[in-house]
């Protein structure tokens, strides 16, 4: 029997110490759970929280459930763990600003107090909301969207104003995740697929980068690959309208040393290495941003013609990036000392505290809002009812955020008493006046990217649902027709009974549900069948049956003029089965008596052999800037044998848009399948592809291209 791990283990002891007494207090709680208070205990410290803070999260949820009094608190804590709970409390009204239009102003007055005299409190919020966000798939739907829209609209612009990118990255992912789902997915995918690649890339940056700083006599603190955020480069793909493929700090080298001027002394080396994009620099150190960041940015064209990002900074420079305020904790102490842009921060936050009657609430308000969350615009309906938007929102947006029903039916906007497109970016102050017919009829381009009809999540969700409302019967059909023909293909029976135990397994109720789900491309059919496929009775085939299902075609004619054969034309081109030349590989030709010319790769040993022998017969040959055509290639693999393997690797295959020739596989004792394919294909990026996913495969050992 496994014993859940307690909270206080792997901390110092010193820290363990000071948390006892509240640990037995709060662990007596029905409400306590252990996992939760290790996990929330674990993301303070990382974000260099005190005694003081980390005690005061142990109480939270017995707090929340009632289960204990500040009283009880205090007398096993402290008055200042008391402080932090209070303050916390004020700060609940931030979860409903996102709802609101107008706000209780001497709460808005606390929660500012609060987050303006004991950032711990905020640290606090922002960790919670974190972790809340890590777990928001145990919900249901909408409370998965109303969650994600609050910390996109709030929580994330709010660590970011604070400088706590830490949680700020955090944030704006998981939020993403479910407001975006494919988008992320997406991007996700395009991330893993290209992981194996980018890290031997940024390996190799490193190794020369560390080679050539330490020549120049320049200390390294860290020197490290750096890994883009998913919303992050989804952000920058929208704004400069860029396929994945060119988002250049994909491929990100982060350099950390000792001081500001060795930061300078490490842009001069890597000007020296790569040829910087002059318009891709930010200085960063000379002109920080407004939440204190500070820090080098340059992109460069690197080796292989490959875009790279080199941020440079130092190791105080990168603490303060990552935990912003919460690196700085204790600046209400006395004899306290900070850095002129944490001062800044603060400042913010005092500032909007000045001049406190209550006559001035409203302004106390737009200043907060305003301040906090930048990255939001104000549009206001002809009645004067102020509407809160994320930056670049449409009027679509505005109707959406006004009513539903608003959104669906409307055809039109006014701008300023103006009839503008629907894709206008509102402004703040704009007055938008909607133009709506009878029905609703919203159109499918609003939820195109491309066409920047909508920037809400929350609008968007609005308008996904009333598609899957409309056409749930039509996607019942079309996924009852996919599943048919995916059944046929692989021969399975479709039986109800079996449908019904893997409803639940996909998080619906019914069998017209899944079927839905499959027609809305929620559900993949391809997994739903490997489900139906692994409750089905298993036939022992043996591998040679296995084998007969693969899809073997026959060769076609590989091109004659993708190889220029210097003096030569019309000559016979036979491409060497010895070492299978594919481009860009170097090549060179050997003269057969009456077949012709061979062409090999230059690092063949046959054709060395060859030119030893006969020099007289070799002849220059290399690739024409047209290549076409396809090659015969040979991939070895080794895998332990396990259900659906070869038709994994066929379908990997399939995907790349290549062509199985041949197949050789032998199976050893071990249940081992061992031997090689022999493919066709268009070029080594292609090749390079196919190896690499065959690689990820599970139960794969070895994949490699032959070497004859």
């Amino acid at each position: 029997m496994s014993v859940a791990p307690h909270p206080l283990d792997n901390l110092d002891s010193s820290i363990r110490q000071a948390l006892e007494p509240a640990y037995e207090l709060a662990s007596g709680c029905a409400s306590f759970k252990p996992s939760h208070a290790q996990t929330l205990l674990q993301l303070l410290i990382e974000l260099k929280s005190d005694t003081t803070l980390l005690c005061a999260a142990l109480f939270v949820r017995p707090l929340r459930a009632q289960e204990l009094a500040l009283e009880e608190i205090e007398a096993v804590s402290s008055e200042a763990v008391v402080g932090v709970l209070q303050a916390l409390e004020d700060l609940s009204l931030i979860d409903r600003l996102h709802e609101q239009e107008q706000s209780d102003l001497e709460s808005l007055r606390k929660m500012l107090l609060a987050i303006a005299s004991d950032i711990r409190a905020v640290i606090l919020k922002l960790s919670l909301q974190a972790l809340l966000m890590r777990e928001v798939e145990r919900f249901d739907p909408q409370t998965q969207q109303r969650l994600a829209l609050q910390t996109q609209d709030l929580f994330a612009p709010l660590a970011n104003r604070l400088g706590i990118a830490q949680l700020k990255l955090e944030l704006e992912d998981n939020a993403l995740r479910i407001l975006e789902p494919d988008i992320y997915q997406e991007i996700s995918q395009a991330l893993e697929e290209n992981r194996a690649d980018r890290e031997r890339y940024i390996e190799r940056i490193i190794a020369l980068l560390r080679r050539e700083l330490q020549q120049a006599d320049i200390r390294i603190n860290r020197i490290y690959g750096r890994v883009k955020h998913i919303n992050s480069i989804y952000l920058k793909m929208k704004r400069k309208r860029l396929r994945f493929e060119q988002v250049n700090d994909v491929r990100a080298v982060r350099v950390e040393v000792p001081t500001k001027g060795e930061c300078y002394g490490v842009l001069s080396v890597v000007n020296a290495l790569w040829q910087p994009i002059a318009e891709e620099f930010d200085d960063y150190i000379a002109q920080p941003k407004a939440n204190g960041y500070q820090s080098l940015h340059t992109s460069l064209i690197g080796p292989d013609n490959r875009v790279l990002e080199v941020q440079i900074r130092t190791s105080d420079m990168h603490q303060r990036a990552e935990l912003g305020v919460a690196a700085h904790w204790l600046y209400k102490e006395k004899g306290a000392r900070h850095t002129k842009q944490f001062e800044q921060q603060i400042e913010w936050l005092r500032r909007i505290l000045e001049g406190g009657d209550a006559a001035r609430g409203d302004v106390v308000f737009n200043q907060f809002r305003n301040e906090a969350f930048r990255d939001r615009v104000y549009a206001v309906s002809p009645q004067g009812r102020v509407v809160d938007l994320p930056e670049g929102a449409t009027p679509l947006d505005f109707a959406y955020h006004i009513h539903t029903q608003l959104g669906h039916r409307c055809i039109g906007a006014k701008l300023n008493q103006k009839i503008v497109p629907l894709t206008t970016a509102l402004k703040n102050g704009d007055v938008v006046d909607i133009l709506t017919q009878k029905e609703a009829n919203p159109s499918r381009d609003w939820l195109n990217e491309h066409l920047g009809y909508l920037q809400s999540g929350r609008a968007k969700a609005k308008v996904r649902s009333y598609f899957k409302k409309l056409e749930r019967e039509k996607s019942i059909a079309a996924g009852q027709e996919m599943l048919q023909k995916e059944a046929k293909r692989l021969d399975i029976q479709l039986k109800t009974e079996d449908l019904q135990a893997l409803v639940k397994k996909f998080n619906v109720n019914t069998i017209d549900e899944l079927l839905a789900a499959i027609g809305f491309g929620d559900v993949s059919v391809l997994m739903l069948v490997h489900e139906l496929l692994a409750r089905q009775p298993k036939p022992c085939e043996s591998l040679d049956e296995r084998l007969a299902r693969i899809p073997i075609k026959a060769p076609r004619k590989q091109a004659r003029q993708s190889v220029i054969v210097e003096g030569m034309d019309d000559l016979m081109i036979n491409f060497a089965s010895c070492c299978q030349p594919v481009p860009p590989a170097p090549i060179s030709g050997f003269i057969t008596l009456g077949r012709g010319v061979n062409v090999h790769r230059k690092s063949c040993t046959n054709v060395q052999h060859l030119a030893k022998m006969h020099p007289e017969r070799m002849i220059e040959a290399h690739w024409s800037n047209a290549v076409g055509g396809v090659f015969s290639v040979d991939v070895a693999v080794c895998a332990f044998d396990r259900a659906h393997l070869l038709r994994d690797i066929t379908q990997i295959i399939a995907n790349e848009k290549s062509t199985i020739l041949k197949v050789d596989l032998q199976q050893d004792k071990q249940q081992q399948l061992h031997g090689q394919f022999t493919l066709e294909i268009a070029d080594m990026s292609q090749l390079s592809r196919i190896i690499d996913r065959l690689s990820q495969l599970k139960d794969m050992k070895k994949v490699h291209r032959v070497s004859h």
